[in-house]
C-alpha cells in the first residue's frame, strides 16, 4: 500500500490528517485508538505483540523496508566503529528496496515497491446496528467478538495460507517460518459516509517474513 494512504488515512481513522500534526494527536482528534502490533513474526524484528505502532516504525517497516528499529541499530553500529555501509547491513530485511529502484535493474521503471497489504475486517450489517445502538456493555462485547474473529483469522493466515517466495521469479516457495508482522488499526466510522457507524479493523500486513532456514 502507498505510504501516504497509511499515514493520512488508515493510521488516523480514515480521516484527514493535517500536515505536521503529530500522529497521536491526530488519532485522538479522530477518536480512534493507536494501532498495535500483532502476529507471531514480531520477535524477528524486535517488536512485541500489543506494542503501540509508532509513526517511525511504520515508516521504516511498512513504507521503506528496513527493520522498525533501524535508526537505533545503525546508530549503535556506527558508534561501535562500523562504516555506514556495514552499520546499515543488519537493518536490511530481505532484498533492499533500492534494488527495485536501481536504473541497472531490468524494467526498474515499471516496478513499484510493495511492502504491505491492507486487510479489512468487518462484521455483518446487523452487528454494526447492534453496536451503534446498543449500550456500553453491548458495544464492549461486540468489540471483543471483533477482536477474537480478527485474531483467529490472522492466525489461520499464518498457519495455512502465508508463503514466502525467493529466487528468480519466486520459483522457490515455502510456508513462512514463525509468522506474520501485522499492524492493526481500529476504526469506528465508514470512510464512504462520514459519521456513519462502522466498526472495523485495518490489518496492515508486512510482506517481510522469515524463510524456513531463518533468513
Amino acid at each position: 500500500m502507498a505510504l501516504p494512504d497509511l499515514f493520512r488515512g488508515v493510521m488516523v481513522g480514515d480521516g484527514h490528517r493535517p500536515v505536521g500534526r503529530p500522529l497521536r494527536a491526530a488519532q485522538d482528534e479522530a477518536g480512534v485508538p493507536p494501532g498495535v502490533w500483532k502476529g507471531r513474526g514480531l520477535a524477528g524484528v524486535g517488536l512485541v505483540a500489543g506494542e503501540v505502532v509508532t509513526e517511525r516504525q511504520a515508516e521504516l517497516l511498512l513504507g521503506e523496508g528496513p527493520a522498525p528499529y533501524a535508526d537505533r541499530i545503525e546508530r549503535e553500529r556506527l558508534e561501535a566503529g562500523d562504516t555506514p555501509a556495514k552499520a546499515r547491513r543488519p537493518t536490511v530485511l530481505g532484498r533492499p528496496i533500492e534494488h527495485n529502484q536501481s536504473p541497472e535493474t531490468e524494467k526498474a521503471k515499471e516496478r513499484t515497491p510493495w511492502l504491505a497489504m491492507d486487510l479489512v475486517f468487518r462484521a455483518p450489517s446487523t452487528v454494526h446496528i447492534a453496536w451503534a445502538l446498543g449500550d456500553d456493555e453491548t458495544r464492549l462485547v461486540l468489540e471483543l467478538c471483533q477482536d477474537i474473529a480478527r485474531d483467529k483469522t490472522l492466525a489461520w493466515l499464518e498457519d495455512a495460507v502465508a508463503q514466502i517466495r525467493w529466487k528468480a521469479g519466486g520459483k522457490q516457495r515455502k510456508p513462512i517460518r514463525d509468522g506474520l508482522i501485522v499492524a492493526v488499526f481500529r476504526h469506528y466510522e465508514s470512510r464512504a459516509a462520514e459519521s456513519k457507524p462502522l466498526l472495523h479493523d485495518h490489518a496492515v500486513v508486512s510482506i517481510r517474513a522469515r524463510r524456513p532456514d531463518g533468513t
